[in-house]
């Protein structure tokens, strides 16, 4: 429609004598944000989305005619002069300040919340076994708060329909039937995170890009978006009736439903999980699906991968070309919380346990090794209190003391937090060591190497507690806090693209490390290295003579670990772990060392980084965390590879 129609039409009529340029354009920039909402309600007969409606709802029209000065009887002539080009044109940014105060002044009594519309993409059922295709006029209108870039903390409505028919609800991201949940295609504009909080999905992702780069916890990642939003005091949380604390536990779910919807988007599935029970477990299916889909399929970018860093074709003295690909293997310790029973694989329920499900048993035993004595408890009015340790004096003793040192600890939980006694489970990073004589109990502290699982943790039916040692003292080791596991395994080309993880339970013996690298090359596609670079090969290599598997896989040492750490006395280390007898690990010019061996060890230290943010993540988020950093990581590494000319490529 052009402007002179326009003018011609309200011409006609007398609105057009006080009528102001501006008022003009705000009226026709508020509209455009409020389509969905004039849509939704006009009559059954009436609904029909291509086309500009004949009438104005009542409340939009009270709204109109309050902030912008005009007379209610002159809107609906305003409105039919304009309807077409509002109907069709292109959503019209509104003005921060000046139209969300009109919104907040006069709006919210009119329930017109703001800018921020949460609507369901359709107003009809999509479910293709219903017949109803009629827009769908039941709705559910719920008070929410938006969490934006650039407009800060917004307050809106959020809209879910119904259909009647197929029993569906339609909310913004998502349709709900038989109790579960099933999110729509693509990545949306805004993400549900809480109830009554929603995130733009390009905060979110801002968060993804720091914690990719910089580490950034969920607690940092709040305190960041609070310091870029602008300060202008619009929204007030009583205003509104909803705080506008963006939580840690929020910023997590933003996470992980972004990361999960991406995922969904590269599979060509759609995100489907239940509904029902409570935030922090609606995604644990989704997650596990998402894990045992990289152990099963391996990182999606790495598994063809190659380039001039990773793999070497050279010529041979026959004048044949052969390639050289290498694997680098190293640990991390990270640790996160796992099941007191050393042999035992079941996730804990809870991050606050010591056990898992299936053990929980064993937190009515005393904590000390090897005591298969049930906890005291103390009956107290109104209280029942269960200690972690038997009646026996001794082990009462024991937990006194230990009570005594942890209150000592002082360890903030935040950087910023004024808390700074932590959680007993969460100071247990030693053993304990507990010494009797004559009556009394003598503290000692032994270093903690990561739940190895050695002796220390052993099923209640073993052996009661120890004897007296030659010293004539007894000697007692107690776990009031949580095992953990041992360390994270990374395997990584020599390009810097990490090829796989996994975590080691208990001590990273050789036989577990062969295991890892036998599954991570077992995936379709993937080809086993003719390198495999680790620092204790000389003893895994000697394991892996037994396993046809590893035949002609050359397993050496890396170079500098192999002129400091290993003794020249060790035979067979010398014989079958020096790199200087494989030349094909050299250059051309047969100067220097082709492939960046140390790689693994540098790629540990950014992935160390994250030891603080997820050694308190149960299984399922632990791993898919861990993956999905990876994973990004993995796409900066292939893009830095493409601009520094190194041809990475499938294979």
């Amino acid at each position: 429609m052009s402007v002179l129609d326009i003018v011609s039409q309200l011409g006609r009529h007398r609105v057009l004598q006080y009528l102001t340029l501006d008022g003009l354009m705000t009226f026709t920039r508020i509209l455009s944000h409020l389509r969905r909402d004039i849509l939704q309600l006009q009559p059954l007969e009436q609904s029909n989305p291509s086309t500009p409606l004949c009438f104005l709802p009542e409340n939009i029209q009270m709204f109109l005619s309050e902030c912008l000065g005009i007379a209610l009887s002159d809107i609906g002539d305003l409105w039919n002069a304009l309807r077409d080009h509002i109907w069709v044109s292109p959503l019209m940014p509104l003005i921060p300040g000046e139209d969300f105060t009109v919104f907040k002044a006069v709006g919210w009594k009119y329930g017109l919340s703001s800018a921020v519309s949460i609507y369901p993409p359709s107003d009809r059922c999509t479910n293709i076994n219903c017949l109803h295709r009629i827009p769908l006029k039941k709705e559910f209108r719920k008070k929410v708060i938006v969490y934006t870039q650039g407009l800060g903390v917004q307050p809106a409505y959020n809209i879910s329909i119904y259909c009647p028919k197929c029993c569906t609800s339609y909310h913004h991201n998502y349709s709900v039937q038989n109790a579960r949940r099933t999110y729509y295609p693509g990545i949306p504009n805004i993400i549900q995170v809480g109830d009554h909080q929603f995130v733009e999905t390009k905060v979110i992702a801002s968060w993804q890009a720091h914690m990719l780069f910089g580490w950034f916890s969920a607690s940092n990642a709040s305190r960041t978006f609070y310091s870029m939003v602008p300060d202008d005091g619009y929204y007030q949380p009583n205003e509104w009736g909803l705080s506008d604390r963006l939580t840690t536990l929020q910023v997590w779910d933003g996470f992980l439903i972004f990361s999960l919807l991406e995922d969904a988007q590269t599979q060509g599935t759609l995100l489907n999980v239940p509904h029902s029970g409570d935030q922090s477990n609606r995604f644990k299916e989704a997650m596990e699906a998402r894990n045992k889909r990289i152990i099963m399929e391996g990182q999606p970018d790495a598994v063809q991968h190659a380039c001039d860093l990773c793999m070497r074709v050279f010529l041979m003295p026959d004048g044949t070309y052969r390639k050289c690909q290498a694997i680098v293997g190293d640990g991390l310790s990270i640790g996160r919380p796992r099941c007191g029973v050393s042999v035992c694989r079941e996730p804990l329920e809870n991050n606050r346990h010591r056990f898992c499900k299936m053990h929980d048993g064993m937190h009515d035993i005393c904590a000390i090794v090897r005591c298969k004595n049930p906890v005291d408890i103390v009956v107290s009015p109104g209280k029942v209190h269960k200690k972690k340790m038997c009646s026996l004096q001794v082990h009462q003793q024991i937990e006194s003391k230990h009570r005594e040192r942890t209150a000592c600890i002082s360890q903030p939980v935040d950087s910023f937090s004024q808390v700074q006694n932590a959680a007993e489970q969460d100071i247990q990073e030693d053993f304990e060591v507990f010494k009797e004589s004559n009556g009394l109990v003598i503290l000692d502290v032994e270093k903690n190497t990561g739940s190895v699982g050695e002796s220390d943790v052993t099923l209640p039916n073993q052996t009661e507690c120890p004897d007296k040692n030659l010293e004539g003292n007894r000697t007692y080791k107690a776990h009031f806090g949580r095992s953990r596991t041992h360390n994270e395994q990374t395997l990584v080309r020599p390009c810097g693209v990490i090829f796989a993880h996994a975590t080691m339970y208990n001590a990273e013996a050789v036989s577990n490390f062969l295991v890892m690298v036998k599954n991570a090359f077992s995936v379709p596609g993937s080809h086993k290295p003719e390198h495999i670079f680790y620092d204790t090969n000389c003893l895994a290599r000697q394991q892996a003579e037994k396993d046809p598997w590893y035949d002609g896989i050359g397993m050496c040492v890396d170079a500098w670990h192999f002129r400091n750490k290993h003794a020249v006395t060790h035979q067979y280390c010398q014989l079958n772990c020096n790199p200087a007898q494989y030349p094909e690990l050299m250059d051309d010019n047969s100067t220097a060392w082709f492939f960046n061996t140390s790689i693994a060890e540098q790629t540990n230290v950014w992935l160390g980084g994250y030891h603080s943010m997820c050694r308190e993540m149960l299984p399922a988020k632990y791993d898919f965390f861990l993956d999905e950093m990876i994973r990004l990581r993995n796409i900066q590494s292939i893009q830095h590879l493409y601009q520094q000319g190194h041809h990475p490529h499938i294979y």
